[in-house]
């Protein structure tokens, strides 16, 4: 048997190999999950996922989310309260429950994370929270990042970050937010949040 962690490009190498040889594989591979929050959500155990789902580990887990669609009708509530809980989170490298958010592994996958964000603020994406190093922290610290206005070309808009932030999109249609969850070459996870869960959605 088989396990691998790692790229698209190259667990379907392992994949390949593996299914030559009959031999049994799991692969977790590169993410650039979808939240697509709808207006009937709780709204606070929504946030709550939210700032779980993309902020844990720093980021480096490969179902971090890291695009989120929220309603028009429900956007300026929720991110309220998303960036004023982001902003809230305490970083740090206690090995306790004191801390809430770590470090990124190692200075290559700093410079990913800064280059994602410089790229697209220099593109016009709006930054919501945080954005930058903590030096004073750790060699290794990252603020958690809130982007808005994020658009195809960016490099965050669809290449998987593996870092802290997390691009928002407002919604109208529950079809045309699916669309673009779904517009991706990665597949790994996505999570719809609402209170209907006989809604459904296709």
């Amino acid at each position: 048997f088989v396990m691998f962690t790692g790229s698209g490009r190259t667990g379907r190498l392992v994949a390949r190999q593996a299914s030559e040889r009959l031999i049994g594989c799991s692969l977790e591979l590169g993410g650039k999950n979808p939240m697509i929050v709808l207006p009937d959500a709780d709204l606070e155990k929504a946030v709550d996922g939210a700032v779980r789902g993309c902020f844990s580990a720093a980021g480096q887990i490969c179902v971090s989310i890291e695009r989120m669609w929220v309603h028009d009708s429900i956007w300026d509530r929720f991110v309220g309260r998303f960036v004023e809980r982001t902003k809230a989170l305490r970083l740090g490298a206690a090995l306790d429950y004191s801390i809430e958010m770590g470090s990124l592994a190692s200075e290559r996958q700093m410079a990913a994370v800064e280059d994602h964000v410089a790229d697209a603020l220099a593109q016009g994406a709006r930054l919501l929270a945080g954005g930058r190093r903590r030096p004073d922290l750790g060699p290794l610290f990252y603020e958690p990042t809130i982007l808005a206005d994020v658009r195809p070309g960016m490099k965050v808009y669809a290449e998987e970050t593996f870092g802290p932030v997390v691009s928002l999109y407002p919604f109208t249609s529950e079809t045309e937010a699916i669309e673009q969850a779904n517009a991706t070459r990665y597949g790994l996870s996505a999570s719809i949040w609402t209170r209907n869960a006989e809604r459904g959605l296709r």
